[in-house]
């Protein structure tokens, strides 16, 4: 089992560990879980032969058994498939082949008729809408695994019914969420605040701690790669600027020499070439007196633009490049 289907089996067991609630709570889950995980077999006259919940989660099949005991009073047949061919892993099914047209039209799957009914049987702002996320999250949620990019993708496989849950956690987290517009029928969220808040939403709050942690995690570590990058790129202009002013000052002596500097450009001229590694603020402390980062800055500036200026008249030096740089 990979890291994200352990851990939506983590979140889909504390879910269906959850004590089952009221009436309303126990119809509005299994509503969710029907909806989402739920086929129903019509028979003629559109009178309901079959209705099964597949899942590959055990928990699943077992609180969908329990909601169904709870609600309808009736005992439902749970089968189980084992692992093969394109099934990676085993898949629990809990039929329900009795009073079928009744258990439909209770959850909301038919009407009166028995004619299927696309529209959900609730809806925003609506109690109990909570638990029918629930169910919804229990049926067919993915959740990525903590301390990976942070990815919920809720897959009912029908469009209207993807919109509609979109459409009920926007209510309920106060924000926009929409369907994705592939036409598969799914619901994706990547803002891990988000996520987070479904995970408390339906009450998976153990998994949503476990989660979070590893999420800051996550981004502390991201933060400090960045930091320490950002440091290594710092450190490194400095020592190629450093480098730079040395060549610079070398040059400006070579074609000038010393007697052409004045006091304050011969000092730092000599304390930036005896301390190559040094920083400009370093540089301004070895000074007498000592001078702040921007004065050692504006020196060498003046310093560097004496390379284009015009010699001192014919006494000035030689700028042959076989010239050594010798102290004052």
């Amino acid at each position: 089992m990979d890291a994200t289907a352990s851990f939506t089996e983590t979140v889909r067991q504390e879910l269906a560990s959850r004590p089952l609630g009221s009436d309303r709570e126990v119809w509005a889950e299994l509503a969710g879980l029907v909806r989402c995980a739920g086929r129903l077999t019509l028979g003629g006259g559109g009178v309901g032969q079959g209705l099964t919940v597949a899942t590959t989660s055990g928990a699943v099949a077992r609180r969908t058994y329990a909601l169904v005991q709870h609600r309808f009073a009736l005992r439902p047949d749970l089968a189980v498939r084992a692992a093969g061919g394109v099934h990676r892993r085993a898949t629990y099914e809990v039929r329900i082949s009795d009073a079928t047209a009744r258990v439909a039209s209770d959850l909301g799957l038919v009407d009166d008729h028995g004619r299927p009914i696309t529209a959900l049987p609730v809806a925003p702002g609506e109690r109990h809408t909570v638990a029918f996320l629930r169910g919804a999250v229990l049926a067919c949620a993915s959740f990525s695994a903590p301390g990976r990019d942070p990815h919920l993708e809720v897959v009912p496989g029908s469009p209207a019914v993807a919109d509609a849950i979109a459409a009920l956690l926007s209510h309920e987290l106060d924000t926009s969420v929409r369907s994705a517009a592939d036409g598969r029928g799914r619901v994706v969220l990547k803002s891990g605040e988000t996520i987070g808040e479904v995970l408390v939403l339906v009450g998976a709050t153990g998994a949503f701690l476990r989660w979070d942690e590893q999420r800051m995690r996550r981004q502390l570590r991201g933060e400090a790669t960045r930091l320490a990058n950002a440091d290594a790129a710092n450190l490194r202009r400095s020592i190629d600027a450093a480098r730079e002013q040395i060549r610079a000052v070398q040059r400006v002596i070579i074609r000038l020499g010393w007697e052409a500097l004045d006091d304050e450009l011969r000092e730092v001229a000599l304390a930036r070439l005896a301390n190559p590694q040094a920083s400009l603020t370093e540089v301004g402390q070895l000074l007498d007196p000592p001078v702040g980062k921007s004065a050692v800055h504006r020196r060498l500036r003046r310093l560097i633009d004496l390379e284009t200026a015009d010699p001192p008249g014919p006494a000035a030096r030689s700028s042959s490049p076989d010239r050594t740089v010798e102290g004052p």
